[in-house]
């Protein structure tokens, strides 16, 4: 009995996988623009102090959980991004393919973020994990900052980047077609056990 009932590039298709490469650029590519223009966690405000552009670099988890956690972080979204592909090979009708292609694009644009080097501001980036002198960070690009009600846990909603809305989408979209598909598949079952006691 075969495990996955389809083969790789009948769930990834090539246009998928296009999809996640493309918006994995776009990804990578606003944050080198952000750290060529912009100072570390030096903040250039628009529309009042709703938005802000913030450059930080996030070495640890989501909402920046756990700093100076980097090669934990890695590790642990590496497994995340392997238990990704396998579960989405494997319920391959389950959820929406976009959902799941905006789940990958953030995952994996966060995850290539992890191995290079920043060198702000004007300095461009490096392949390597470990800053060599001050003035060099390590850590995922976040720039985009958005005010926040103080009492709602944060006083600013976390600096976060693009692959990080993309995650944030994509879940949702995932959330409600997987929950149809959920009611779909309940619903032919119950239609085919009532052909059977008809």
């Amino acid at each position: 009995m075969k495990f996955f009932k389809k083969g790789f590039f009948e769930v990834y298709k090539p246009v998928y996988l296009l999809a996640i490469i493309f918006g994995v650029l776009i990804d990578l590519g606003t944050k080198y623009w952000v750290v060529q223009n912009y100072s570390y966690q030096n903040s250039e405000c628009y529309m009042g102090e709703f938005f802000c552009m913030t450059l930080t670099f996030n070495t640890g988890f989501i909402f920046g959980i756990n700093q100076n956690s980097f090669i934990i972080s890695i590790f642990t979204t590496a497994t995340a991004i392997l238990f990704l592909i396998g579960y989405r090979w494997f319920n391959h009708d389950l959820g929406s393919s976009w959902g799941w292609n905006l789940v990958m694009v953030g995952a994996f644009g966060n995850f290539i973020d992890k191995f290079f080097i920043k060198m702000p501001p004007g300095g461009g980036v490096k392949f390597g994990l470990t800053p060599i002198e001050n003035g060099q960070y390590i850590g995922v690009v976040d720039f985009l900052d958005f005010d926040w009600p103080d009492f709602l846990i944060f006083h600013r909603w976390p600096a976060f980047n693009f692959a990080d809305s993309c995650i944030s989408v994509g879940l949702v979209v995932l959330i409600i077609t997987m929950h149809i598909d959920e009611k779909r598949k309940e619903k032919e079952a119950q239609d085919k056990k009532a052909m059977v006691q008809n």
